[in-house]
């Protein structure tokens, strides 16, 4: 075996490792996305504009918190974004959109992901709780007519995600022993 062979193995079992626990992670953001007290107690449409929301929102969140973290936190995000977009493309097979629209959509939900990526992260590292909230409206109540308390809401939710992602190690978040915070239905 060459050097360049030897190289390409560790690479890759290295890219496997990363891919799977990126799929661990992405599983408990999933997990946290379909908690009904969104749904249920706080307005959130569930359709599937209101469940891509969510699942962007905590992708953000966290993909936000692993870029604090040098090349191993982006390297990781890069993984978790591969993933969650491929979960997207294999759901968007199931519901019967077909080959030639498929590319299309995936693109656009990439493009809106990173959108929603831009408007959260700005709002947060800014501090500014108006922006925040208008994000909040204009995303995952953009289907409806929001109300106020659940806008609030889910504004201090985010804040609140963002703060207990910040106090959790690397290792723990890419070990998928992630955190959010609780909701009561």
């Amino acid at each position: 075996m060459n050097l360049f062979d030897r190289l390409e193995a560790i690479f890759s079992r290295e890219r496997r490792r990363g891919r799977a626990a990126a799929s661990a992670l992405y599983v408990r953001i999933v997990e946290a996305a379909r908690h009904e007290h969104f749904y249920r107690k706080r307005g959130v449409p569930d359709t599937l504009d209101g469940r891509f929301e969510l699942l962007a929102l905590h992708t953000v969140l966290v993909c936000r918190r692993l870029a604090t973290e040098g090349e191993a936190g982006a390297v990781q995000g890069q993984h978790l974004f591969d993933v969650m977009i491929e979960d997207l493309e294999v759901n968007l097979r199931e519901l019967g959109v077909n080959d030639p629209s498929l590319g299309r959509r995936i693109k656009e939900m990439a493009r809106a992901f990173y959108g929603r990526r831009d408007a959260y992260a700005a709002a947060l590292d800014r501090g500014e709780r108006a922006a925040l909230e208008q994000a909040v409206a204009r995303n995952l109540y953009g289907t409806t007519q929001p109300v106020q308390d659940n806008v609030a809401w889910a504004a201090d939710y985010i804040e609140r995600t963002a703060g207990m992602l910040a106090g959790q190690s690397l290792p723990a978040i890419v070990a998928a022993d992630v955190r959010f915070p609780e909701l009561v239905s």
